[in-house]
């Protein structure tokens, strides 16, 4: 877990519970709250192409918090399950991609190949942290960190839209997202080595 989610993640959560708590009281099925969080990113993500910012930073930023409390809410309900786990891992695959996808498709629109790799970078470096998790716990190895993770994506790119900051976000996202795989592929090796002098 990285340093932002461990510590604010406590925070976090108690700021959410009485969202959390009227959902639940309402009997909203957390997949439900899972496919909602997931259609108000691809909103988001297509106000982004059209240059919507402050729209897309609205649908964004509550697709990004739906998206934060669907765990919650199963835990409240007693409904968590490992389909419910798999469908939230596979639409957060999505959720992750479509604004990248949007900005890479807007710099590419407006003829500018930095943005355009940029965009591009910061998509595989989202998709190598989440990978290396993925694989190192079908390995067998679980809680490996990194300084980077989905929460610090979202933050640096929520407040490049509100700031009009684009690209420096992305700069930040690419780079952090490659040295968090960079950071995991070792923390993995070690787990291995360990297991298997």
């Amino acid at each position: 877990m990285s340093f932002v989610s461990r510590e604010l993640k406590p925070y976090f959560e108690r700021g959410l519970t009485p969202v959390v708590e009227f959902l639940a009281s309402k009997g909203v099925h957390p997949n439900l709250i899972t496919l909602t969080g997931f259609l108000l990113i691809a909103l988001g993500s297509l106000a982004l192409l059209y240059g919507m910012k402050a729209l897309a930073l609205f649908l964004l930023g509550v697709g990004a918090l739906l998206d934060a409390m669907d765990g919650a809410v199963a835990r409240r309900l007693g409904l968590e399950s490992e389909l419910g786990a798999f469908l939230d891992s596979t639409v957060d695959r999505f959720s992750d991609a479509l604004p990248f996808l949007s900005l890479a498709v807007v710099y590419g629109r407006d003829g500018n190949p930095e943005g355009v790799a940029l965009a591009v970078l910061s998509l595989i470096g989202s998709y190598g942290v989440s990978y290396t998790r993925a694989r190192a716990e079908a390995l067998g190895v679980y809680g490996i960190g990194g300084f980077f993770e989905r929460t610090e994506r979202w933050v640096v790119l929520l407040l490049g839209i509100a700031l009009d900051l684009i690209p420096l976000a992305l700069v930040v996202i690419a780079v952090g997202g490659i040295l968090t795989t960079i950071q995991r592929v070792y923390e993995v090796k070690k787990a291995l080595e360990r297991r298997f002098p």
